[in-house]
């Protein structure tokens, strides 16, 4: 075999075993995340959470600003209503904020995410979106970062909350 040959037959080779290599790892990490989810699905979202907040938002002038807030208040409930039962799995959250800002989302939960769309405002824009992602530690909720959006061009808001859940 000449060297162009045998350095063609390596290359080839050492593609094969970065291409083995690769997907063991993928399926590692495939069955670790079932196997959280699967975790996580079991763990009770139900209590009172400690929340930082950092948003986007459209100001009056039309631009975008910053904002940010400490000692936001989420609850979070179980939520059921005629058919649906609580082995649907839907939850209500209420929130508590500055300056009398009060909010009441309610929606499904899937594995270790929430998702909610606000039934009810004080500020009035609407429609918003939230996605919960929740974080376990020794086999407890430990708290969520929850992600907010509002579309509308007139009322933009992108929001990230991080929440500690409270002990007592």
């Amino acid at each position: 075999m000449n060297t162009k040959t045998m350095n063609k037959t390596r290359r080839c080779q050492l593609f094969n075993l970065l291409l083995s290599v690769m997907l063991a790892i993928g399926l590692v990490f495939s069955r670790n995340l079932d196997a959280n989810a699967a975790e996580c699905s079991t763990l009770d979202i139900e209590g009172r959470y400690n929340c930082n907040v950092a948003c986007i938002v459209r100001d009056v002038n039309d631009g975008l600003k910053g904002l940010t807030a400490e000692g936001e208040i989420d609850i979070i409930t179980s939520f059921t209503k005629d058919g649906v039962t609580k082995e649907d799995e839907f939850y209500k959250v209420e929130i508590e904020g500055d300056d009398g800002f009060h909010e009441e989302e309610i929606g499904p939960r899937l594995d270790c995410s929430l998702y909610t769309a606000t039934e009810s405002v004080s500020d009035n824009q609407f429609p918003v979106l939230e996605e919960y992602i929740f974080q376990e530690n020794n086999g407890a909720v430990s708290g969520f970062t929850k992600i907010v959006r509002n579309p509308s061009r007139a009322d933009f808001k992108t929001c990230k909350v991080e929440c500690i859940k409270d002990k007592s």
